[in-house]
């Protein structure tokens, strides 16, 4: 039952996203290396991150229900924060354990058959900068559990909805799905982490010489 519900607030929170982006005029233009070919399958996404606007844009994307480990701050967001809440592994980053603990849930999150989404980078990255280091904690959780990373590439967001909110703009934001990584092909934490933040920054650095 807890399943259920769940997977019941997944599919709300995803078309609440779709409706946030559409009323704000963003919409995604979408590149997929790969279709899903098993959606009973349980993935770990692994975005960049650069904007508020992460979130939603990759619950309107992805085809399948997702559980997000994001911080407590975005809960207090109205209406979506509800959703958001009741849909992700809030991390407190005052206190020191919640990153751990987090880490623990989503282990758990991925043992009852769900999908989760990790930022990697584990904050926004500063304007000038593509893209943070990883941290190693998704890329422990994939090697441990034998669980395939998806990387996903966002290079637009940061500039239609940037942190400075009043700076924003509707527009196209293109996004790409990578294909997936099978983890245990390395079965190196820290390699695995290298060739995911490689596959990323190799793209946003491909979108930045296309401007």
């Amino acid at each position: 039952a807890i399943y259920k519900n769940n997977i019941m607030v997944c599919h709300i929170t995803r078309y609440w996203s779709k409706l946030t982006l559409w009323f704000s005029f963003i919409f995604p233009k979408v590149e997929w290396e790969e279709s899903f070919t098993n959606t009973k399958e349980s993935y770990i996404f692994c975005p960049n991150h650069t904007s508020t606007l992460d979130i939603p844009f990759i619950l309107s994307i992805i085809p399948v229900p997702l559980q997000f480990m994001g911080k407590k701050e975005i809960s207090k967001i109205p209406i979506f924060g509800y959703f958001y809440k009741n849909n992700s592994i809030i991390v407190d980053r005052t206190k020191k354990k919640d990153s751990y603990l987090a880490f623990l849930k989503a282990s758990n999150k991925l043992d009852q058959g769900h999908n989760v989404c990790i930022f990697p980078e584990g904050g926004i990255p500063k304007k000038n900068m593509l893209l943070k280091n990883f941290k190693n904690g998704s890329f422990k959780l994939a090697i441990e559990k034998n669980i395939k990373i998806i990387p996903i590439t966002m290079p637009d967001n940061k500039s239609i909805f940037p942190t400075n909110y009043f700076k924003g703009h509707p527009g196209i934001a293109r996004v790409k799905i990578h294909k997936a990584v099978e983890p245990n092909r390395m079965n190196d934490v820290k390699k695995l982490n290298t060739f995911v933040h490689n596959i990323i920054l190799n793209e946003l650095t491909r979108y930045a010489q296309n401007k």
